[in-house]
């Protein structure tokens, strides 16, 4: 049986994949290393996380710390980093990274 050929994004995924194995990334490393657009990364990172759990693994969000005030987001699920810290208002953030689990 012969299968279709693989799209685009799904080779993208997988080498996020591959890349995220080896240790923590963030968006940005990721996105020089794959050439595609941080925005695009973030896309691609909802979709990682869903085909890891499907594999029983999940994909590890270290949070994004504020370099304003240190506030630390824990309960933020999202991949994309915020826009601004809730406490200080200012916009200095340090992105998350991610990593396999």
């Amino acid at each position: 049986m012969n299968r279709p050929p693989e799209t685009d994004n799904a080779s993208i995924r997988r080498r996020i994949i591959e890349l995220l194995e080896i240790g923590p990334q963030d968006a940005r490393t990721l996105s020089q290393q794959l050439h595609q657009s941080e925005k695009e990364i973030y896309a691609h990172l909802d979709h990682v996380d869903r085909s890891l759990k499907a594999r029983g693994r999940r994909l590890v969000i270290e949070p994004p710390v504020c370099l304003g005030c240190g506030f630390v987001f824990k309960e933020r699920n999202r991949p994309n980093p915020p826009g601004h810290c809730p406490r200080c208002h200012k916009t200095r953030i340090q992105k998350p990274c991610y990593v396999i689990a």
